[in-house]
């Protein structure tokens, strides 16, 4: 069975329901960063209060979490369980441990007063207030809110990385105008993700043809629910080419996802915009973990934005045109 820290109930005033969770599930790899990922959360709504849970593996907690800020660990409901009786026989691939799947378990496994489930990828940084939305938007009869991914995004590009995003919706049994979103950050409606036993539903389907889905537990939701997701707008889940396309003080979102590798916390090998590091280096120096912290000198990353193109001028003005049309449950 799974093992609470149960200190984060001082926070609540006695008789409130705990309605909504706010999720991370990281391996031991991704641990120190999910622990950034929620000091942003609190720092973007210091006010709000969550219900924030770290789900993982007793062996995966990161020695020194004990060694937190005291207004910060007091915010935290850590959660640890053998994902094994869950997870038996799926497998991660490459840098992806399996891991990925424990967010599939969230609506099995967290307290019965729970509602609403936000799961949220550990590579994130909350930047701005209205995360908190979240647990107030209607989602209808369906059983998750999330955003478009890139895979879906990159047909206003059309170049031979989106004909191949193509090719693998096409594999799953989806049509090219069907939308397919992002599994790192969702929002769960407990009770509509139960009735349609997607839990058991998407394992299923990962057990019987994982070579099916090389996207995983997100190819397998997307293939599953065929659309049948309530959208977010960028806001929630700015990511992959959005930094590459000067919308970001367009959209002002208020979650930032670094989807691909390296990671920002990289140092040495991360070559994006130097304050996107920073945030983690200075971070670091100041937690339980300075040796994260540690950059080259001189530090390999970029101090200006990246260059627009051409080409990504383009890019960008089809995918403006897109998402200024398209509805959104935050519009």
């Amino acid at each position: 069975m799974f093992r609470v820290d149960r200190r984060i109930r001082s926070a609540r005033n006695p008789g409130d329901p705990l309605r909504t969770a706010y999720c991370f599930t990281p391996d031991r790899a991704f641990f120190p960063p999910a622990v950034r990922a929620i000091a942003s959360l609190i720092e973007a709504e210091p006010d709000a209060r969550q219900d924030i849970f770290l789900v993982c593996e007793p062996e995966d907690v990161t020695p020194g979490f004990d060694r937190l800020p005291r207004r910060l660990r007091e915010r935290i409901t850590l959660l640890t369980l053998d994902f094994t009786r869950c997870d038996a026989d799926l497998a991660g691939q490459g840098r992806f441990s399996r891991a990925v799947f424990r967010r599939l378990f969230l609506a099995e496994i967290l307290p019965s007063p729970i509602e609403r489930i936000v799961s949220l990828d550990s590579d994130m940084l909350i930047v701005r207030p209205g995360l908190s939305r979240l647990a107030d938007f209607d989602l209808g009869d369906r059983p998750l809110a999330a955003a478009y991914d890139m895979i879906f995004l990159m047909d206003f590009k059309g170049d031979a990385l989106a004909r191949r995003f193509q090719r693998s919706r096409r594999c799953l049994g989806l049509a090219l105008d069907t939308p397919y979103f992002n599994a790192g950050l969702m929002a769960i409606d407990r009770a509509s993700w139960r009735a349609g036993k997607l839990t058991e539903r998407v394992t299923s389907a990962l057990r019987r043809e994982p070579k099916r889905y090389p996207f995983m537990e997100q190819d397998a939701l997307n293939a599953t629910l065929r659309g049948g997701f309530a959208p977010l707008s960028p806001r929630f889940n700015f990511m992959g080419d959005f930094f590459l396309l000067d919308l970001e003080r367009t959209i002002e979102p208020i979650v930032l996802h670094f989807v691909n590798a390296p990671k920002p916390w990289e140092f040495a090998a991360w070559r994006g915009e130097g304050r996107f590091a920073e945030a983690y280096c200075d971070w670091f120096a100041a937690s339980p973990w300075p040796d994260w912290a540690k950059a080259p000198a001189p530090p390999p990353w970029r101090r200006t934005r990246p260059a627009l193109t051409r080409l990504r001028r383009e890019f960008s003005t089809r995918l403006s045109l897109f998402l200024d049309q398209a509805s959104f449950l935050d519009k």
